[in-house]
């Protein structure tokens, strides 16, 4: 095991069998990034904390970062900390790499030069674009960034799979923005295609709000959500919600089939009429905020019929995609 900065160490399983060589080093707490915890009777004195993680560039980093890094801010009161996983390299050197950032402020490239004098790392490349997601988000897990919505969006859109399915069904139940309950239905064949509870809102900029950040743009692997970052996004604190009305969702289930790109146009699954547009890096929205990601429709491809029938909202959005005539292209029902 190596001392990165003063009192934290980075080490692999074997360090941690030593448990004298622990004790001689100050160590006093152990935090586990692994998928079998340690055996509570040989470490009752020290104060142990595990959490699982497999190491998979698709494993979500970013939802124990923050629960991690307050372990050891704690621990550290107490004496020195050792993090550690299987061996060494990824999963417990992406939390280090992490706690280093926020501790100095400091990017990852310069966060990761700084571990690698102490010890050879390799985080693989899903955990390093979360790191970078996470100095984007200058040092904490920022949920309401508009870099940290498009991750968890396309997790949950491309990544997710059955689970996705089951999250999009138990959503359904309850509408989850507060507005006159309506059904959005397609002007030309009168397909339903939302309700008024996936309308997604935001906050208009205020005339201040200049701050921009930019990210690299990462695709070494399309299959791999973590790759993604957006490029250009104008960060906005306001709390003022925008009334212009533009009409933004979040991803819905019967655009799957159309949203592998980047960005492109939303059709009907009725009857292949366009009626919006999707890009997962975002669009502004003609208040100025850019909304990410953004599921745009156009109000005038579409008809807003009003409801006050819960019963009619939830049977609003079509299970599935429909089938089609393999000849015209359009509805077979």
């Amino acid at each position: 095991m190596n001392e990165i900065i003063p009192n934290l160490w980075l080490g692999a399983y074997p360090s941690i069998e030593d448990v004298p060589h622990l004790l001689r080093s100050g160590i006093r707490s152990v935090l586990t990034v692994d998928f079998v915890p340690l055996p509570e009777a040989d470490f009752k004195c020290f104060q142990c904390k595990f959490i699982e993680l497999r190491d998979e560039p698709s494993q979500d980093v970013l939802d124990i970062l923050e629960e991690s890094l307050d372990f050891i801010d704690q621990a550290l009161h107490n004496g020195a900390v050792l993090i550690h996983c299987t061996m060494g390299m990824s999963r417990s050197a992406t939390i280090t790499i992490a706690y280093v950032m926020r501790k100095f402020h400091i990017s990852y490239d310069n966060a990761l030069d700084l571990v690698m004098k102490r010890r050879t790392v390799y985080p693989n490349i899903g955990f390093v674009n979360q790191l970078k997601l996470f100095e984007v988000m200058k040092w904490k897990v920022d949920k309401e960034s508009p870099v940290y919505r498009q991750y968890a969006a396309i997790r949950k859109f491309k990544g997710a799979g059955a689970a996705y399915n089951e999250q999009m069904n138990s959503d359904a139940d309850l509408p989850r923005v507060e507005c006159q309950p309506a059904i959005f239905k397609c002007r030309k064949c009168r397909r339903r295609l939302f309700t008024s509870s996936n309308l997604v809102g935001h906050c208009k900029p205020e005339p201040s709000a200049t701050d921009t950040l930019a990210a690299n743009t990462i695709q070494s692997d399309d299959a791999n959500v973590n790759t993604v970052l957006i490029k250009g996004v104008t960060l906005n604190d306001s709390r003022t919600p925008c009334t212009l009305s533009e009409l933004f969702t979040d991803p819905l289930e019967w655009t799957r089939p159309y949203t592998h790109e980047v960005e492109g146009k939303l059709y009907c699954p009725g009857c292949r009429a366009k009626v919006g547009s999707f890009n997962w890096c975002g669009e502004p929205c003609v208040c100025g905020t850019w909304v990410t990601p953004a599921f745009h429709f156009n109000r005038n491809h579409l008809d807003r019929v009003e409801s006050n029938s819960r019963q009619s909202l939830l049977s609003a959005i079509p299970a599935s995609v429909p089938e089609e005539d393999p000849t015209t292209g359009v509805d077979s029902r």
